[in-house]
């Protein structure tokens, strides 16, 4: 490179880092009440951004906290909009660019040398996005500095999609495929979490004062999340995670199942426990989809989140996002029926999905996020209620704490027994188990004559299959203590390693004692490696906690 295009690099390049260190402080002093608004400045909204005159500049500067935008169009308009996240692809390498002609070395394979994709918006078997090799080290280095050559116009920071910690590389008609790494060897679920997240980290190291922002699936690894060590690499390379769709995603279920919004909440926790903040991407245009994406952003909201909303321009902005509740006086609680949290400003009521319709009555008139003057709000399942005004009373009594108790789930894990074998017990001086069903007179009648039916065949070979596979459990004790706490429920999961990956196998839930204790006997199979965790899933003055995963290693005798 030419000395004169170095030091120009160099300029743009600290212009860049003064930017990110004068807009990140901003995130962190404002309060958990704030709204912060991001949006995608697509092709759509090349109208507004194209001729934009000084007035819609610094309105966009106010309204749009961050705008996930393009390069090259939006390079000249760093200038006057110095926040935009510039989009890149993890791994995506579009089919007719110049770059898959230059390198097709760089497009992962299957065993048979056949092209591999990234599986969206196919067609008549092919896709228009090759899925790169990301276990290439070339091509690792080529994304890099391609990235820093385009953040040196000014970005803010970086969004990076399909930053995905599950394997998305299939077919040209979707299905999934196992591929080939650089080193000839196919690339197994674990070692492509691996490969990206050590991709994420090199990212991260290459533009340390960049904001980033990783497009990234919050269940990946059967919800494992921060303990996956590759999960939580990728999240701490990372500034924000963005949670596609928010809770406008129409999969999201209630209670505290593994896709429901406890779930999906749970995960935005263990985030915030790393110090990363999130995206609520919400995709709903209309004000109750969007106020249930704002109320579900309060809930969580450290004063370092964003929110969004479908088709915010200058001239179709939803007052909702203009509101600011100010400083959050607790975390979230179940309340009558529906999760809340409080703020200096107002109150914040989430219905999730699946739940019946519920009807407050206010104590004193609000103001919805629309602006509309309200006494009582209706809550249909899947809807939410941002209101500004003076908070509604405590939880239960004027000398209820104003905000959660903080706990902490510990779970424990003990091997009790395998069960035995009928053999053995027979030889203890017990009764040996029937091997064989028992029959009536007339069925062994027929028994005896040979005509023993082909389905009473096929049932007894099920009866002792299921014997065999109760003589290679083990009774295995799970029980922990939610500090803290005294009420509420845990839920307990349990997941076996199996192909590479962890797959759940029991899920269940009980109740705390009065002391804050939980026990379950489960039955595990042996041999089999597992792990256990439990999921606080809070009460009325506690916050929900998670303890982390317990290994149990079962060993066949």
């Amino acid at each position: 490179m030419p000395r004169g295009v170095r030091h120009a690099a160099s300029i743009a390049a600290l212009i860049v880092t003064m930017l990110a260190c004068a807009l990140a402080p901003q995130a962190l002093a404002d309060t958990a009440g704030t709204v912060h608004f991001v949006r995608s400045a697509d092709s759509s909204f090349d109208s507004i951004t194209t001729h934009a005159s000084p007035e819609t500049q610094a309105w966009l500067r106010a309204h749009m906290w961050r705008m996930m935008v393009w390069s090259p169009y939006f390079d000249e308009k760093t200038a006057w909009y110095p926040q935009g996240w510039m989009y890149d692809d993890a791994y995506a390498i579009y089919r007719e660019s110049q770059l898959a002609a230059q390198h097709p070395e760089w497009i992962l394979r299957d065993s048979a040398g056949n092209k591999l994709f990234i599986p969206f918006g196919c067609s008549g078997g092919t896709c228009p996005q090759y899925a790169g090799d990301i276990s290439n080290p070339s091509f690792r280095h080529y994304w890099i500095e391609e990235a820093r050559a385009h953040l040196a116009h000014g970005y803010g920071g970086l969004f990076v999609d399909d930053v995905n910690m599950e394997e998305r590389v299939g077919s040209g008609t979707e299905a999934q495929v196992t591929p080939v790494g650089s080193d000839g060897r196919p690339i197994t679920p674990a070692a492509w979490r691996a490969y990206m997240a050590g991709f994420m980290a090199e990212i991260r190291a290459a533009v340390p004062q960049a904001e980033i922002v990783h497009n990234a699936l919050w269940f990946a690894n059967a919800d494992a999340g921060p303990s996956d060590p590759s999960i939580r690499r990728e999240i701490e390379s990372a500034n924000y995670i963005l949670l596609e769709r928010g809770v406008n995603d129409s999969g999201l279920t209630g209670g505290s199942g593994q896709w429901s919004v406890n779930a999906l909440l749970t995960f935005v926790d263990q985030v915030h426990g790393l110090g990363r903040g999130v995206v609520m991407d919400g995709t709903a245009g209309d004000p109750r989809g969007m106020e249930y994406n704002l109320a579900s952003y309060f809930l969580i909201s450290t004063g370092n989140d964003a929110v969004s909303g479908k088709g915010q321009t200058p001239s179709n902005w939803w007052p909702g996002f203009d509101v600011n509740l100010g400083q959050a006086t607790g975390n979230r609680y179940p309340w009558s029926n529906v999760l809340r949290r409080d703020f200096t400003g107002g109150t914040v009521l989430v219905n999730p999905p699946g739940g019946a319709t519920q009807t407050i009555a206010l104590p004193s008139t609000m103001r919805d996020a629309s602006g509309n003057s309200v006494t009582s709000v209706t809550l249909p399942a899947a809807s939410g209620a941002a209101l500004s005004g003076a908070p509604l009373p405590s939880r239960s009594s004027a000398a209820a704490p104003l905000s959660d108790a903080a706990t902490q789930t510990i779970v424990e894990a003990a091997v009790l027994r395998g069960r035995r074998s009928a053999g053995t017990r027979a030889a203890r001086g017990g009764h040996a188990q029937r091997t064989t069903p028992r029959h009536s007179g007339q069925s062994r009648a027929r028994l005896r004559r040979g005509h023993h039916s082909q389905g009473a065949k096929a049932s007894a070979v099920r009866r002792s299959q299921r014997h065999a596979l109760r003589r290679r459990a083990a009774l295995t004790r799970v029980s922990g203590i939610v500090r803290q706490a005294t009420r509420g429920s845990v839920l307990i999961s349990v997941e076996r390693r199996g192909a590479g990956r962890w797959i759940k196998t029991q899920r269940v839930s009980v109740n705390l004692t009065a002391a804050g204790r939980f026990t379950s006997l489960l039955r595990l199979r042996i041999p089999g490696r597992y792990r256990v965790c439990a999921t606080y899933t809070g009460a009325s003055g506690y916050s929900p906690s998670w303890s982390g995963y317990r290994p149990i290693a079962l060993r066949a005798r």
